[in-house]
């Protein structure tokens, strides 16, 4: 017979869902069977407030690696499910208590249950008192101890109304909302540290984020391309199911270059990336469009700046890292894997033909005057007829 193990899935932000509880869990759960392997001889089930998955004992520790990149999910633990029987629970507490006495020789420990089925004749308190007192009678005089504030080992019993889960450890998950349950978004994607960790944020508020490149392999060679692929990758492993569109951008930057005036290059270019994300957006009914902008950051990320180049385009325009500076906006790309890459050198397509002294409060006339000195119309035409469609594999 295999030996099972119980893993039980908290979530936190979808039980205030009210009404709309059953849909985000319903969500959550597709999310989770499409992330395990699917030959594993894994079975689910969905009491109130909770996910149970039963998986073999063998290849709980794969599970567990798997749910920490899935958001919506606010914590889980492996465990066993047994009957509501204090002995046999407090016997598997003896079994995971004795391991660390023999290599600690003293140990603080304390039992913390929920009890969710009210018609359980005992109460939390009391089940604490029973299964720890049984468990103290065993292991007292080898050096156990309870110390409920001080607590190294806590065994911990869920009492459902059909299952009694026991545990005595619990991951930390992404929290947030699950993928797919607030919409598909278009993330405008560089090379850099700050796009990755936007498109991430907002995956964990329940966007499927997609990808928009502006490519210049004339002057940049195709190592720009090669790193947002892998950067797309890696995002792709929190979502799943996103595409990588790449565009053609060296013609509209010649363009800007040869036409505009010297200063107002960057917000121009900014401005023709907003209009073909925009319509690519559109075109997938995409309601809102992401960047890795942060005020103040770079000359083009004043609140000018960003006015004149938000005013292009018609959609949501979402900046999850506006508030942040740049040690915070490191320190989440370390966690989720973006920033060694990111820091790979490459410039990125708004470098090229970089202005030495850019504007930093541009003024919109003057900016729709300098495009009046190009065919923009027909650049953005030409760049969307050659885009190139990936569809995103995890890394």
């Amino acid at each position: 017979m295999i030996e099972k193990r119980t893993i039980l899935v908290r979530y936190d932000e979808i039980g205030l869902k009210g009404g709309n509880r059953k849909y985000f869990t319903k969500i959550l759960l597709k999310n989770i069977k499409r992330a395990l392997p699917v030959d594993r001889g894994i079975e689910y089930r969905v009491p109130r407030g909770r996910i149970l998955i039963d998986v073999p004992k063998s290849v709980a520790d794969e599970i567990v690696d798997q749910l920490k990149m899935i958001p919506g999910i606010a914590s889980y633990s492996v465990g066993v499910s047994v009957n509501p029987d204090f002995d046999e629970i407090a016997a598997f507490g003896v079994k995971w208590i004795e391991p660390l006495l023999e290599s600690k020789g003293k140990l603080k420990f304390c039992v913390r249950t929920r009890r969710s089925a009210k018609t359980f004749p005992k109460t939390s308190p009391e089940v604490n008192f029973e299964v720890g007192s049984r468990i103290m009678s065993q292991l007292q005089e080898r050096g156990l101890v309870v110390d409920i504030k001080g607590s190294e080992f806590t065994l911990e019993i869920e009492i459902g109304a059909t299952d009694t889960i026991i545990f005595d450890n619990r991951h930390p998950g992404l929290s947030g909302l699950p993928v797919g349950s607030a919409g598909n978004i278009l993330c405008m994607l560089s090379g850099g540290i700050d796009s990755p960790v936007a498109a991430y944020l907002m995956a964990c508020r329940g966007c499927r984020v997609h990808f928009v490149f502006f490519d210049n392999q004339p002057f940049l060679g195709r190592g720009g391309y090669e790193k947002v692929l892998k950067l797309s990758k890696i995002i792709n492993r929190f979502q799943g199911r996103a595409k990588l569109f790449v565009l053609p951008f060296q013609d509209i930057q010649v363009a800007i270059r040869d036409h505009c005036r010297e200063e107002n290059r960057v917000v121009l270019y900014r401005r023709m990336m907003y209009r073909i994300a925009d319509a690519i957006a559109k075109q997938y009914k995409m309601p809102g469009l992401v960047t890795g902008e942060s005020l103040g950051q770079v000359a083009s990320q004043t609140l000018e700046n960003l006015a004149a180049v938000t005013c292009v385009t018609s959609i949501n325009i979402f900046r999850p890292l506006i508030g942040m500076n740049k040690e915070g906006i490191i320190k989440r790309a370390k966690e989720i894997g973006t920033y060694e890459i990111s820091i790979e050198p490459q410039p990125d397509c708004c470098a090229v033909f970089m202005p030495s002294s850019p504007v930093t409060r541009g003024k919109i006339p003057i900016l729709e005057n300098d495009e009046e000195k190009f065919m923009w119309k027909e650049l953005q035409e030409k760049a969307l007829d050659n885009m190139e469609t990936i569809q995103v594999d995890n890394l």
